[in-house]
């Protein structure tokens, strides 16, 4: 993996900033990331777990299609607090 350029070192820190922030304020924190299938997202709650969540247009919502344990998550947030 090539290493993070200067401006993509700061967007990942900005976005880390707006998720401890949303987390620690009570609010989930939807999470894209390129490993999942298309239209599925990691959403990670206030009181540490996560899901796999598809978004629903017809009932303006989230669909869980997986709960994540919490080795799992945890697994997860390691891999995504990585600065390259």
């Amino acid at each position: 993996m090539r290493p993070l350029t200067e401006i993509e070192k700061r967007a990942q820190l900005a976005v880390q900033k707006v998720r401890a922030e949303s987390l620690s304020s009570g609010k989930t924190f939807m999470i894209y990331h390129k490993d999942l299938p298309v239209g599925k997202y990691y959403m990670e709650y206030p009181d540490g777990s996560m899901k796999i969540v598809t978004a629903s247009q017809k009932h303006k919502d989230f669909i869980v299609e997986k709960e994540l344990t919490q080795n799992q998550a945890n697994l997860i947030r390691e891999r995504l607090n990585r600065l390259h």
